[in-house]
């Protein structure tokens, strides 16, 4: 294998390093794409038109492998406890940095996409990372689009109401509470004072949080 030119660190949210990856085998390749955004809508003769509006969210794809104890790539992480992690985050929908030296990719991202591959009579785990730019947001009614028309666009409502209590199920922590329920879950902390919770990961399931 080609020599290292480079590090790649995953990371659970901006500051917790308590959840932090780095790949022990770098990718044969890593795909970087910034995809355009376009608005599609449909003339009153019945012609589709495309129309550009700037660049997209930041896209990246990767595959490489977990390598077992018996690896010479082997540095002492235990590749299902890594393959655990990776599926947690994916499953929770939280934001990972994802860093990668050499290159501009120092940013937020969301794992859209998490592939396993096995072989047998090795016990290296094959991996597969498709990841999307975390951008948020706090849009005004007449900023979202919902729809097209055929003589433009058209706005979809929102009608969703914040209930004042969220009792919570099965596997649920503050920070995806505060992510659903107020836009960010970075908030968790607010929530987290509100209800006089210590233990932010741990929420047991019915219980109830004050969220207004």
């Amino acid at each position: 294998m080609a020599q290292r030119t480079r590090t790649m660190v995953l990371r659970r949210g901006d500051e917790d390093e308590s959840q932090r990856l780095a790949l022990p085998v770098n990718p044969r390749d890593v795909v970087i794409s910034r995809p355009q955004n376009t608005l599609s809508y449909v003339t009153v003769r019945g012609e589709t038109v495309h129309a550009a509006r700037g660049s997209g969210l930041t896209q990246v794809s990767l595959e490489t492998f977990l390598p077992g104890k018996h690896s010479p790539f082997y540095s002492g992480s235990d590749p299902e406890e890594c393959l655990t992690l990776l599926r947690q985050w994916e499953r929770e929908g939280v934001p990972v940095r994802l860093m990668i030296s050499g290159t501009e990719i120092d940013d937020l991202f969301l794992i859209v996409s998490l592939r396993q591959k096995l072989r047998e009579g090795d016990e290296d785990v094959g991996i597969g990372i498709d990841l999307k730019e975390y951008k948020f947001i706090t849009l005004a009614e007449a900023d979202i689009l919902g729809g097209e028309t055929a003589g433009g666009l058209y706005r979809r409502e929102d009608e969703r109401s914040m209930p004042a209590v969220y009792v919570t199920g099965e596997n649920e922590d503050l920070w995806t509470v505060a992510r659903r329920y107020l836009g960010d879950g970075n908030l968790w902390k607010r929530l987290a004072a509100k209800n006089g919770i210590s233990d932010p990961h741990g929420l047991p399931p019915g219980k109830e949080i004050y969220l207004a």
